[in-house]
């Protein structure tokens, strides 16, 4: 009997249901409110990847660290998105909650899973330092040269997105960069919507999945 308690408990700890509980509580919202959603986000030119995005007028990336994560590279990854992304925030279980608190700055927001559920610990604040070079990265070569003198045309993009990071504010870069995510993401999470109700199961978040890399 305790081998199938502690087994129980090892796969309500588990990613996967993590991030089936975490989309499920989004999708709530994103069916109300017509948000996007994105799972294991491919974002910026390095193709870096998020766990799930959630988009709306502001971008949210969540990170999921389960019981068979280990946290060594959070503060890297909560340092990436928190350059990237206006709202960041983690989820995680009970056992790795105390610890994921003493990294995570205050602005992340914290998400427990426990019962089969997410809940809210701490609410996410909005990132006021987003990086220029981040923002330029993560946005086309063509989408930049629409804010750049015709002459940056004929450039390779490294050149675009150094320029438009030297020459653009942030506010542009970010509604750039917004946009991109909106245009890469919206098609897939509309089929998701369309074919998945309130059961949503961990098979589901495929649809979430149908997402290309960012090329130049």
């Amino acid at each position: 009997m305790k081998d199938h308690i502690d087994h129980e408990q090892n796969e309500c700890a588990s990613e996967v249901l993590i991030r089936t509980a975490l989309v499920r509580h989004l999708a709530l919202l994103g069916r109300s409110q017509k948000c996007i959603l994105a799972a294991e986000a491919v974002y910026g030119f390095e193709n870096r990847r998020a766990d799930l995005l959630q988009l709306d007028d502001f971008s949210h990336a969540f990170e999921i660290k389960s019981d068979f994560d280990n946290t060594s590279r959070l503060p890297g990854q909560l340092a990436e998105y928190s350059r990237t992304f206006d709202f960041v925030s983690v989820v995680t279980t009970p056992r790795l909650l105390p610890e994921v608190r003493m990294i995570a700055p205050r602005r992340v927001g914290l998400m427990v899973f426990r019962g089969g559920k997410v809940e809210p610990v701490r609410k996410p604040a909005i990132n006021k330092q987003l990086s220029k070079f981040h923002l330029a990265g993560g946005t086309t070569k063509a989408r930049l040269l629409d804010m750049l003198p015709g002459h940056f045309k004929n450039r390779d993009a490294a050149e675009v997105r150094g320029e438009a990071a030297r020459v653009l504010t942030t506010k542009v870069l970010r509604n750039l960069f917004h946009s991109e995510l909106i245009d890469r993401f919206a098609a897939s999470s509309e089929i998701f919507f369309t074919e998945t109700d309130a059961e949503i199961s961990s098979e589901d978040l495929l649809l979430l999945r149908r997402s290309s890399r960012l090329f130049a």
